[in-house]
């Protein structure tokens, strides 16, 4: 009997997370699986992902019965629904996420610091679970400790402190595979030395931003307006029917752009140095979409989003992270 492993909403719709069916082929087990649970579990499978243990698989692909299959639904359940949804709650936590953000940075440092940690946790959090479903080790505990070493890097050190979350990362990275040994391959170190890089250059830029070290006081306010602006817009066209010469990507790019220039109008800044600015961030906001694709998948696929509750928060990361060094060469 080969195991099928379900997840989000499959899980649901199924009353289990597991479920054993004897099948000779991944395409033969879906099946199976379907014809058991319904059509609208069938439906929940045409946009999944499907990993033989902890590897991309395809319907044709043979299976024991000491395999496991992986079926891991999109965020939302299924398809690009036809219309936005006010009840899909779950699509509602990165704007739950934006808010405390844009609190936070209003607050004292401390707060700022501290909600800066707390976020880089979450989002190690919610990465690591499609790591698990196909098997792989992630630490988000090592992402938080890197983020929390270069915030306090930052905060003492300024400019050097960005450099220094570098050595932290590594440094974390490399104490975690020797302290663990599940870590110690490369399939899981990488992915985690990776994330905790974005993670505490991130953390520590964002720092920067606000500190006395920023070249413009109004920096962080431009940031949080235009990623929010760019990955909002993403999401909304995502979420709509197919429009002409119309893709979230290039959505996002123009979005985060033109929300850059009217927040450095609007806060009387330099629009010229703000537009290259924002180009940058736009570029690293399309970057991240590709590397969020990557870590949740495995693999590049830019046609569906990725697993994970806050997904879109991966580009968001990777902007931040080149933010302070971007503003102190532009601006």
């Amino acid at each position: 009997m080969t195991k099928l492993r379900l997840f989000a909403n499959l899980r649901e719709i199924a009353g289990t997370s597991t479920v054993d069916i004897p099948s000779k082929t991944v395409g033969s087990l879906i099946e199976a699986a379907s014809d058991r649970y319904g059509p609208e579990f069938r439906r929940g499978v045409q946009t999944s992902r499907v990993w033989i243990n902890g590897e991309s698989a395809s319907m044709e692909d043979r299976i024991d019965d000491d395999d496991e299959v992986v079926l891991i639904p999109p965020v939302s359940g299924g398809g690009q629904p036809s219309a936005i949804s006010t009840v899909d709650l779950v699509g509602f936590v990165p704007l739950v996420i934006a808010a405390v953000a844009i609190l936070a940075s209003l607050q004292g440092k401390e707060i700022w610091a501290a909600a800066l940690v707390a976020i880089s946790a979450v989002w190690a959090v919610d990465l690591g679970r499609p790591f698990a479903a196909r098997g792989r080790s992630f630490a988000p505990l090592a992402v938080t400790v890197t983020s929390a070493g270069s915030v306090i890097a930052a905060h003492v050190l300024g400019g050097t402190g960005y450099g220094l979350s570098l050595g932290i990362a590594v440094v974390v990275a490399l104490g975690w595979a020797v302290a663990f040994p599940a870590y110690r391959d490369i399939a899981s170190y990488s992915p985690i030395l990776l994330v905790s890089l974005i993670a505490g250059l991130g953390s520590a830029s964002m720092i920067l931003a606000r500190s006395p070290q920023s070249p413009d006081e109004s920096a962080l306010n431009v940031f949080l307006v235009t990623v929010i602006a760019g990955v909002l817009l993403g999401a909304l066209l995502e979420r709509l029917p197919a429009l002409p010469f119309l893709d979230p990507f290039s959505v996002t790019a123009v979005g985060s752009v033109l929300a850059a220039v009217a927040a450095a109008a609007f806060w009387d800044l330099d629009v010229v140095g703000y537009l290259l600015v924002g180009l940058g961030v736009s570029i690293a906001l399309v970057a991240g979409r590709g590397l969020s694709s990557i870590l949740r998948t495995g693999q590049a696929v830019l046609t569906q989003r990725p697993p994970g509750v806050i997904a879109s928060i991966d580009a968001v990361v990777l902007a931040a992270a080149i933010y302070y060094p971007l503003i102190s060469l532009i601006l």
